[in-house]
């Protein structure tokens, strides 16, 4: 590669990684007001974590960035409204979305390290079924 490729790709990483970022930023759309009631009987999405150390591990990388706070209309974590039509559907279908992408999605939610079984703890943590 020369110089110039060098040079022009070493400019054009960063503001790669910024555009990439701007979809993690708070929607538009969401709706940031919550009665106390509702805010006290459940815990918030953003302070959610498995406790199993390797999946947090994960879920952190990977899945908090967008589905702590619901960014481009992705389920919030722990959210059963956000997750009951999901589940509906069932696991299959479920984690082929996840494998496969889906809407902002992308595919394996950027956890290109993750196995089936990986991705199985992580719907079932964020979509509340457990922990």
């Amino acid at each position: 590669m020369s110089f110039n490729a060098t040079h022009r790709f070493a400019t054009l990483l960063p503001l790669g990684l910024v555009i990439a970022l701007v979809g993690c930023g708070p929607s538009p759309s969401t709706n940031t007001t919550a009665t106390t009631e509702t805010a006290s009987a459940a815990p918030s999405s953003r302070s959610l974590m498995p406790s199993d150390p390797a999946l947090k591990s994960l879920y952190i990388q990977s899945c908090y960035g967008c589905h702590s706070t619901g960014v481009a209309s992705a389920p919030r974590s722990g959210n059963q409204a956000d997750w009951a039509p999901r589940l509906q559907k069932g696991m299959d279908v479920l984690l082929s979305n996840t494998i496969n992408g889906l809407n902002s999605m992308p595919p394996k939610g950027m956890c290109m390290g993750c196995s089936e079984e990986d991705f199985r703890n992580l719907i079932v943590f964020l979509s509340g079924q457990s922990e």
